[in-house]
């Protein structure tokens, strides 16, 4: 199903950045936030993230995402436009048994835009625009044939928001990822191990669409000058998920869409964090936890859940270091399996001549 991956402070707090503030500067569930900024501010991370089951694992390192901010001077208020590329989702699978031997590896990337608005006093308004591309790995490696698929990915999506301050110290966020579209085209190769003649292997491409249903995240920050508190609720109802095609006969599109509906079920998300402030020396501790039930109504018995830590020291006046590292963990038909990312970056402020 994916990991979902952000900037690094986003990932330390758990994803609980609907109502952040300038505490998460750049990509968040919600655009809002951004408005809240009041310097120029860039950021870039990378990553090395290690999937492991109870047969095998596999790793991946690379560039993780970069992410600027600048606000615009304005009469009244501010305004603040944001650009970055983000790994949005780490495609990341192994494991194998009497019968086969299966390993998936790939990416979505977003790339963005997004802009906030503070329309009236403490009430900011926010809409980010993203590009999506990527791909996809799977190798199914049996006895007697081999299965290989390679899916590309190509879409958008748009998000809305709004973030409330409502005292010095609490404010509130929401924000909808609106149902967005996401064209597929998936390469299919299969290979007989039995009869090594041409005939025995065969390939096509399958062309189709699946629109994902809107996601609703709403929540709340405590803001202090020492330590702050946020919760985000994540709700989507999967069997809204549509999958359709030009090539695809339509009894085997009323079929797959009834299918998802069986198999399908709502998701409520949690996202819980907290980032402090240390005495004497310029640096801040985040943590964070996240519940992560699956839409699937009978795997992964239905949960996963993921814990988070991360840091930052300023090592200079506008130069910081960031760090975070992530875990994910589920039983799969019974069996335990992880997933863990180290993340280091860099973020550089109050950039001169911004």
């Amino acid at each position: 199903w994916g990991f979902n991956n952000s900037q690094i402070l986003s990932n330390s707090i758990g994803g609980a950045t609907v109502a952040s503030g300038y505490i998460t500067p750049g990509l968040t569930s919600n655009p809002a936030n951004l408005a809240a900024m009041r310097f120029a501010y860039m950021q870039l991370n990378f990553s090395n993230s290690e999937f492991s089951s109870a047969t095998s694992n596999m790793s991946n390192s690379g560039f993780n995402g970069i992410d600027f901010v600048q606000p615009i001077p304005v009469y009244r208020g501010s305004l603040v436009l944001s650009a970055g590329a983000h790994k949005s989702i780490d495609f990341m699978s192994t494991s194998s048994d009497n019968t086969y031997e299966y390993s998936e590896k790939g990416k979505l990337t977003s790339y963005h835009l997004g802009a906030a608005v503070e329309f009236a006093k403490r009430l900011y308004l926010g809409a980010d625009i993203k590009l999506l591309r990527g791909n996809d790995e799977m190798v199914e490696h049996g006895q007697e044939a081999t299965h290989y698929y390679k899916p590309e990915f190509s879409g958008s999506a748009l998000t809305l928001g709004l973030m409330h301050v409502i005292t010095k110290n609490l404010q509130y966020g929401i924000s909808f990822d609106m149902p967005r579209k996401v064209s597929i085209e998936d390469y299919y190769t299969e290979s007989n191990h039995i009869n090594e003649d041409e005939s025995s292997s065969e390939s096509d491409i399958w062309y189709y669409d699946a629109k994902k249903p809107m996601t609703v995240h709403l929540g709340g920050a405590m803001i202090t000058r020492v330590l702050n508190l946020f919760y985000e609720l994540e709700y989507t109802d999967w069997t809204n998920l549509e999958f359709s095609s030009d090539t695809y006969g339509l009894q085997d599109i009323l079929d797959i869409n009834n299918e998802i509906k069986d198999e399908f079920g709502a998701t409520l998300i949690h996202h819980i964090g907290g980032a402090m402030r240390l005495p004497i020396i310029p640096a801040h501790l985040f943590a964070g936890y996240q519940y992560l039930p699956t839409p699937f109504k009978d795997s992964y018995n239905n949960l996963r859940e993921s814990y988070s830590l991360g840091f930052s020291v300023a090592l200079k006046k506008n130069f910081t270091l960031q760090g975070s590292y992530d875990t994910y963990f589920w039983e799969f038909n019974g069996s335990p399996e992880s997933y863990d990312k180290f993340s280091i970056g860099v973020s550089l402020h109050n950039i001169p001549g911004l």
